[in-house]
């Protein structure tokens, strides 16, 4: 469950920024938003919202612990 609240409080961040420059018309947000670090960071949370899903269904299909 952490991946997945990770991978998604990351790429809500991502989207933020992202919507944030378009509404401030921030050269500097602009910057740092087409940057590299960010679309690496993009890639990264979107990793691991897929690992943190994965690991649900896992968890999901192994059934109840006794």
């Amino acid at each position: 469950m952490f991946f997945l609240l990770a991978g998604v409080l990351m790429l809500t961040i991502i989207i933020g920024l992202f919507w944030l420059k378009d509404h401030l018309h921030s050269p500097l947000l602009a910057r740092i938003a087409y940057s590299e670090l960010t679309a690496r960071l993009a890639v990264v949370g979107a990793a691991f919202s897929v690992i943190g899903v994965l690991l649900i269904i896992s968890d999901l299909a192994a059934g109840p612990k006794p």
